[in-house]
């Protein structure tokens, strides 16, 4: 019987494969739904491997890259699929499991279905609501009953945009080589600080224009009562918190 439908939190891209990966079982696939045109999930991914490698260069990244006889053979069973619209997405999920038997439920374990980046998805349409949210969760946890696989979604962390401009302000505006390392040392502790759960993000309750999360203006582009996008999902998904692994 496969597990109830889950959001793990938080993550980041690369903190994703290597979850990917270190829980990919060796019979059943795992089929990624990066929600996204496949150029954007590639250059998010690459911004997230050179932050990586700035905040922990001795980590377990290089693990994770490594072409291991591991790596070789949990890779076989991963499929990804872009849907870079959400019509796109409810139309991948409509049609999943219904071409042929299985997508892995048959051979001992469960088969695996994550969404990856759902929220980022929605929220520069006007579905980015409590009512559009609802349908695309409503329709992932269908399809993963109907199709027997364990559902799995994961918005990964980002940081914040606007405290990043703000900490190249202070570097220019500090003089003297001492002045801006105590500078960059600060910045970067508040950068750390300052990651967003994007669960937190308040979502008007019906479809109207939203605004990006993290957008430097003040004031919302929507009107109205809002709720949390973590209670919007918690109709549906218990939130797995995921620990974060140390330095290898």
């Amino acid at each position: 019987m496969p597990l109830p439908p889950t959001v793990i939190c938080p993550l980041t891209l690369p903190a994703l494969l290597q979850h990917v990966l270190t829980t990919q079982s060796g019979t059943a696939p795992t089929t990624l739904v990066i929600c996204s045109s496949r150029d954007a999930f590639l250059q998010d991914l690459y911004q997230s491997l050179q932050d990586h490698r700035e905040r922990e260069p001795d980590g377990s990244l290089r693990d994770l890259t490594t072409p291991s006889l591991h790596n070789l053979s949990t890779t076989r069973h991963v499929k990804l699929a872009f849907c870079a619209s959400v019509q796109a997405l409810l139309a991948y999920l409509a049609a999943y499991g219904r071409r042929g038997p299985a997508h892995g439920v048959d051979c001992g374990d469960t088969a695996r279905l994550v969404l990856v980046n759902p929220l980022s998805l929605h929220a520069p349409t006007p579905s980015f609501s409590a009512q559009g949210l609802a349908r695309t969760f409503a329709a992932a946890t269908e399809t993963a009953l109907r199709s027997g696989v364990a559902l799995q979604v994961v918005e990964c962390t980002v940081r914040h945009k606007l405290c990043e401009q703000m900490n190249d302000e202070a570097m220019d505006m500090a003089s003297g080589a001492e002045e801006k390392s105590n500078a960059k040392r600060e910045t970067e502790s508040e950068t750390e600080e300052t990651e967003l759960d994007p669960w937190e993000q308040e979502v008007s309750i019906l479809n109207v224009s939203a605004r990006r999360f993290g957008s430097a203006g003040g004031e919302r582009a929507w009107a109205g009562r809002t709720v949390k996008a973590r209670r919007i999902a918690a109709r549906w998904f218990s939130f797995q918190k995921q620990v974060r692994q140390s330095p290898a």
